[in-house]
């Protein structure tokens, strides 16, 4: 464990906010995920240098965006094992956290990480973001929705929007090369009226690659028909 924390440290210090506890939690979320990849597929990644490197710090990248410390309810659509959203909920324990995952048993994961690490300020929920945004209850609702490492722009996009709250913020983990995926969600973003505000690019340490964060604001309420139904917007996107 001490050498885990060190290793955390290392990297993860300079974010604002950080301090040993929050550290001592991230090492027994990242050695929980991996221990539960040996049963149950959540990531890729096996290697406790390159999880704490893209995984850790790729998600908690985002805090040093002005905006971020004054947003209190946030939503994490396909979050997976967790990414970014539970490193986020660690990192800012007062803001609200909604993790929705479609995939049964890794909902099951994020529920079992919420109760062992007791984040109160986390809520999960198994089902499809297509479905959610029919729900009053989550429907622009946010005032920002991340996704990370979950579909191509034009698919996030419709699947996004509709969460977040008027003059809100959806934010899009990605790879160093995403200029072909924003020039073809130009029509994404023109139906949804959500213009592209911010481009955050950076490298990850150790040359782990180059990454870019795709800030777009949503500037008029969603149209209902979005999203369409479930699996739509990722056959046919916009």
């Amino acid at each position: 464990m001490n050498s885990g924390l060190d290793y955390l440290g290392e990297f993860l210090q300079v974010f604002p906010g950080m301090d040993a506890g929050k550290i001592n939690r991230l090492v027994i979320y990242l050695q929980l995920v991996l221990k539960k990849n040996q049963q149950t597929n959540l990531t890729a990644i096996t290697n406790w240098e390159e999880a704490v490197i893209k995984h850790l710090y790729d998600s908690l990248m985002v805090v040093r965006w002005p905006f971020w410390p004054t947003a209190s309810k946030i939503l994490d659509l396909g979050t997976g094992a967790g990414f970014p959203g539970i490193p986020l909920a660690i990192l800012c324990p007062q803001q609200q956290y909604c993790l929705v995952e479609a995939n049964k048993k890794k909902a099951e994961f994020l529920s079992f990480i919420k109760n062992e690490l007791r984040l109160e300020n986390i809520s999960v929920v198994n089902d499809r973001a297509e479905n959610i945004a029919r729900q009053q209850k989550y429907r622009e609702q946010y005032e920002i929705v991340t996704a990370r490492a979950v579909a191509n722009t034009a698919v996030l996009l419709e699947l996004a929007i509709p969460l977040c709250q008027k003059d809100g913020y959806f934010i899009a983990y990605k790879g160093g090369n995403y200029q072909n995926e924003l020039a073809l969600a130009q029509n994404a973003i023109e139906i949804l009226d959500a213009p592209l505000v911010k481009e955050i690019p950076y490298e990850l340490p150790n040359d782990f690659g180059r990454r870019c964060l795709l800030i777009f604001q949503k500037t008029k309420t969603t149209p209902d028909k979005y999203p369409r139904r479930p699996g739509i917007p990722e056959k046919r996107p916009l």
